[in-house]
């Protein structure tokens, strides 16, 4: 076999090497920077994060607050998506009046004294203004953030965030 010869299998040799390292290297820098995904309330007047949790797919929400001019408990749930967005998907309350669902929708349903409605819908964040007036709490995974005791008066914004 000539020089020559030898000299190109060696170098197909390496070269098909160096592809298989790089393609380990590629796959595994992957595997382990794979992006995280948090549920955080955050003060945007402020710049920072009051409280974040790491969040997966098909996880619930909710929040819950005492309509300021019914004087009636409202709930509404989200849930996360396979691609981590928000969506609404339940809304809770025991009255309609001003702020509060009164549309006909496809799916009304009575639990526990309450009108639910469902509708899935795409939320991209969720502003809010607590107040110590009425009761506000925030709860995922029975964490719960009283909102209207610890965060009054702040604007907050719900929103999902990658690292």
């Amino acid at each position: 076999m000539s020089n020559k010869k030898k000299v190109s299998k060696k170098a197909l040799l390496l070269s098909t090497a160096f592809f298989f390292l790089l393609i380990t290297i590629v796959v595994l820098s992957n595997f382990l920077n794979e992006d995280e995904y948090f549920l955080q309330i955050y003060l945007p007047y402020k710049s920072s994060v009051y409280f974040e949790t790491p969040i997966e797919p098909n996880q619930i929400f909710y929040h819950e607050y005492i309509h300021s001019v019914e004087r009636s408990p409202v709930r509404e749930y989200f849930k996360i998506d396979q691609h981590y967005n928000m969506i609404a998907t339940e809304s809770w309350t025991k009255s309609f009046g001003a702020g509060l669902p009164y549309e006909q929708k496809d799916e009304l349903e009575m639990k526990d004294g309450f009108i639910v409605i469902k509708q899935e819908r795409l939320i991209e964040y969720l502003n809010m203004l607590p107040s110590d007036l009425f009761p506000h709490v925030f709860n995922i995974d029975g964490q719960t953030v009283d909102l209207s005791a610890e965060l009054n008066g702040e604007r907050i914004r719900i929103q999902v965030i990658k690292k």
